[in-house]
């Protein structure tokens, strides 16, 4: 099984598209996810590839001048294989600054878990986005990571 994390590239839009069943049906998410492949406004792009087959992806943008994770997927078929992880372990080895930021719906337990799980903490909560599914936002601080990585190691 071979494992590969990288920027993902405009040839790899289709396979990302593929992945994300709201981005087939919903206009918005698609045109979201095509901006972010090209770049726009600073967004980075990350694809997990599996086995030469795209298992997910992350896109990078920036909070209130932090890095924020804004979107995390996993393809339905790689679920519990890891891919997340592996996605979050990479996005945290290389953001640049002193803290990186996610949110994730308060309903989305499966996300809270991993941030959790990950050292994240809560650092505050919008309502409304989603009515009745409070967002939650998290961060994580350089420090904390770098003290994780030191325990592993």
């Amino acid at each position: 099984m071979s494992v590969e994390i990288r920027p993902a590239t405009p040839a790899d839009l289709a396979a990302i598209l593929a992945l994300d069943p709201v981005a087939r049906r919903e206009e918005r998410r698609h045109d979201y996810v095509s901006r972010a492949v090209a770049g726009d406004r600073g967004m980075d792009v990350r694809v997990l590839v599996l086995d030469d087959e795209v298992a997910g992806y992350a896109i990078m943008a920036e909070f209130f001048g932090h890095p924020f994770l804004e979107r995390i997927y996993t393809g339905e078929r790689f679920l519990r294989r890891g891919v997340a992880g592996a996605l979050m372990a990479n996005i945290e080895a290389n953001f640049e600054g002193d803290r990186m930021f996610v949110s994730c719906n308060e309903s989305n337990e499966v996300m809270r878990t991993l941030l959790v799980a990950r050292g994240y903490r809560v650092s505050g909560m919008v309502e409304n986005l989603d009515p009745g599914d409070p967002e939650l936002f998290f961060v994580i601080f350089r420090d904390a990571l770098d003290a994780a990585i030191e325990a592993a190691s």
